[in-house]
Order: structure tokens, then sequence, then C-alpha cells
């Protein structure tokens, strides 16, 4: 095994907390502070690395063993995971690779319809390039012994932004955008149904980037099963369908050691805490900053990704682009679909307006008396109440556990149950993210939620999309 990966040490840049490699041209505005850009080649090595998992402690080690893309850009060594990096590109922008095959099978790299290197020997390396010819999430992967490669973790996302908006319109994710989802990003910070900003439009007043987008690149891990296809002597290939079979089908035991189905379920290679904590996957802004979801799925799972507090567009299912985009709050995601969601990021819907749920106008009031929007009531409220003693330090000094319910945060999980766990029982370390409101940007002056010390330092920790490195201790609060 050439690598270990400790989840802690994954770099904290790029889209969806993996490493991010701008390739060729960038459109303006997009990914300006971003660590790898303009790359010339990437060199790809196709190895192996053992990574800790969500539940790996001295208590209980939880390690799995995957083949991995690992990548250097400029010479900066970027280090090996699953998934691979993030590629991002522009439209028309020539993609180059040189890929060396670390492993002792034959190995590829593939992006349908763009790219495919062809089978690469053990020690063998190609130097290719190919154009990036369709704006959009794209999954690169082996595509040798289907599902086998792909599954053990030799994936990753290409995005290819589109050059120029249509005509007269406004940007969207897509080169051809059809008339219905144009009127929707055309909306987006022009309407009164839909104030704001546009998709394209960020704002240096409030940190906010313009053309926000997240990656949830979905898969599953299996150590057992793994660690059996790592284990073969080289040049021995893993059956597919007993490798499907084994995966999908073994029977279920209290033992994790006897069995090969999943153990872990992952958004971007990481699950549970790891995932609904972190801003480059569970998107984060303020009320009237639209942003685009990207969803790929690289595993054997189907998937149903269901969003609390807002309803999304489905925008763009496989390459085609919706003709007409439904409004749904959950929507099934088999293997190897892709599938965007476009989240308005309007009021949450349980807040009523005059006009009714979500909408931009005048509040209802609760029970209260009290308007139900800015959420006053919700900021006032603290698990555990502060004060309250549940343990003291070696001091004697109570260990202060208080948490604001605050800013607003609201869950997205899979409606396929068994992926919320890891290593078969532990409930929410699996594939789990959400929606975070941490202010609403159509409020008179605009506003920011107040925000606990530990909220702040998650969210204030990036440098591009959804982690808005806001100073927000330096700016007077605005929700009194």
């Amino acid at each position: 095994m050439n690598n270990e990966i400790n989840r802690r040490d994954f770099l904290k840049y790029g889209i969806g907390g993996v490493a991010t490699i701008v390739v060729g041209s960038k459109i303006p505005g997009f990914l300006t502070s971003e660590a790898h850009a303009a790359v010339q080649t990437l060199n790809v090595t196709i190895t192996d690395a053992m990574k800790g998992m969500v539940t790996d402690n001295a208590i209980n080690p939880a390690k799995c063993y995957f083949w991995v893309y690992k990548m250097t850009a400029d010479g900066i060594d970027i280090p090996a995971d699953c998934p691979g990096p993030n590629i991002i590109a522009t439209l028309g922008d020539t993609v180059s690779l040189s890929i060396t095959n670390g492993l002792d099978e034959p190995h590829a790299f593939h992006v349908p319809g763009m790219f495919d290197s062809g089978p690469i020997n053990p020690g063998q390396t190609v130097t290719r390039s190919f154009t990036a010819n369709l704006s959009g999430a794209h999954l690169y992967y082996d595509n040798l012994n289907s599902p086998v490669n792909r599954v053990m973790g030799l994936h990753g996302a290409l995005i290819v932004m589109p050059k120029s908006p249509k005509s007269g319109h406004k940007f969207t994710p897509y080169d051809n955008p059809t008339p219905h989802v144009q009127a929707i990003y055309d909306a987006f910070g022009s309407t009164a149904h839909w104030p704001g900003l546009a998709w394209e439009e960020g704002d240096p007043l409030t940190n906010t980037p313009p053309f926000r987008q997240y990656v949830w690149l979905t898969h599953q891990a299996s150590p057992n099963l793994f660690e059996e296809v790592g284990g073969l002597p080289a040049g021995v290939i893993y059956d597919p369908q007993q490798f499907m079979n084994a995966f999908l089908r073994d029977p279920f035991s209290p033992d994790p050691n006897t069995n090969r189905i999943p153990q872990f379920f992952t958004i971007n290679g990481q699950c549970g805490h790891f995932c609904h904590n972190n801003c480059y996957i569970t998107p984060s802004g303020r009320v009237g900053e639209p942003v685009v979801v990207h969803i790929l799925n690289a595993g054997l799972w189907t998937h149903s990704m269901h969003l609390h507090a807002n309803h999304m567009y489905v925008t763009s299912v496989n390459d085609v682009v919706q003709t007409n985009p439904i409004w749904v709050d959950v929507f099934t995601v088999h293997p190897m679909d892709k599938v965007d969601y476009t989240i308005p990021f309007m009021r949450p819907p349980d807040l009523p307006n005059v006009r009714g749920i979500g909408r931009p106008d005048t509040p209802l009031t609760s029970l209260n008396g009290r308007p139900v929007w800015p959420p006053t009531e919700e900021f006032d409220v603290f698990m555990p109440a502060p004060g309250q003693d549940l343990g003291r330090d070696l001091n004697g000094n109570i260990i202060d556990l208080t948490q604001r319910q605050s800013p607003l945060c609201y869950p997205m999980h899979d409606h396929s149950e068994p992926s919320q766990t890891a290593q078969g029982g532990n409930y929410n370390c699996g594939l789990i993210s959400g929606i975070y409101f941490v202010g609403d940007r159509n409020t008179a002056g605009w506003m920011d939620f107040p925000m606990e010390e530990d909220f702040r330092m998650m969210y204030g920790t990036g440098i591009d999309r959804g982690c808005q490195h806001t100073d927000w201790s330096a700016r007077p609060s605005r929700h009194e």
C-alpha cells in the first residue's frame, strides 16, 4: 500500500472538500482564489491507499483500502484520496493528462463522450489530451473490468463551465439551456419571486462568490471486499459478477468482519459529521443566493437525496437539460446517474408569509405574536440551557455545552435508510448533509444570523465556494 490517508489532513480547499484543480482558461470571477489554476498538464498516478473512515479512532479503528487517482498539478503534490480531485475546465479547453499505472493490473481513465485512455498496463505511462466539449458535471473513472475498478475508488468529478451565457440572458451551468431552465436562472436576482443575486453574481460586501455550486459525489465502501480485491496476486482480475454479488447480496452478519456488503456511505469521500458539518459539502448561504448541486453516483447503490427547507428544481439529468424541470424535495439517483439540483435559497417554506410559505414578503406572526421571519425565536433557543451543569473539568469548573440553535440548519438525507449508517449500525455516520441559512440578503441592510464559535470556525475557513471567509467577529451584529 503506497499511501495512508488521514481524514483530518485532507485539503481544505476546493469544491466539496476535495482538492480542486483548474485547467485551461477560467471564466471571470469563478474560483478567483483557487489554489491550482491554469494547470497545463495533470500528472496522474493510479495507485492504492489505506483511508481512515468516519469512525476511525483509538477505540474503533475503521480503515478501508482503495485504488485511487493521485495527481500532481504544476509540481504540487495532491494527497491521494478517494474520490480523486475535482477537475474544473471551461467549455472548449484542452485537458492534458500524463497517466502512470502503478498497480498490478491494467487500468484506465475515462470520461464518457470526451476521453478514453484505453488500457494502461502496469508500469506504463500514457500522455493524452482531450477537449472539454460539454458543460456540466461529469464522472471520470476507470471503465475497465466494470464496475470493479470504479467502485474500488478510481473515480472523480470533472466540472465543465460554460464559456458565456446565451445572448441576452444570464448564465446557467449549461451550454444550451432549455427555455424553462433559462427562465429560472434569468429570474434569480431580478424578480419579486426570487429577489437577491443571480447565480453568476457575487457580492464582495458579503464575501459571496459568484457561480455558487457544490459537488455531491456519492460512493459506498466495503473494507472486507476491497481488501480481498487488493490482496489478489499480481495480474489476477477479480470477476465483476462475483464482486457485485458480494457487494450487494452477501448475507447480513452482526460481525462486520464476515460479510462484504458496504459499511460506509460517503459524499466526496466523507460521511457523518465530516459531511454535514462541512460547508464545502453542505450548501451554506443567505436567502437570495441560489446554488447548483451536481450529484454524481459512482457506486452501486441507488440514492434518493431528500432536502429539507427548500424544494429544488431538477435542471439536468444525465446531461439532458430538462425541458420541464420538476420542483421537488427528493429525487432518485441511480448508479452512474448525474443529476443537478438548482436550489433557490428561498426562505424556508415552513415559514409562512402573506403570499404563502417561503415567499419574500410580509411575514405572519407566530403563536407568541412575534414575526416568524427573521426567526428571532430560534435565535433565542439554546440547548442545553445556559448555565446548566452537565459536567465539570478536572478543576471543578462547569463545562459549557451550550449551543445556540442558529444559524438555521436543515438536513439533507438519503431516503435509502441504510446509507445513513456506518459499519451497519452507527446512525448519522453515513451519507448525510444539509442546508444552512446564515442570513437574509433581502432584509433591509442585509442580515447575518448569530453564530456560535464552533460554527463560525467551520464556516469561515474557505476560499472559494460555500465557505465564505467572512470576518464575522469584525462586523457589528445585524440581528438585533
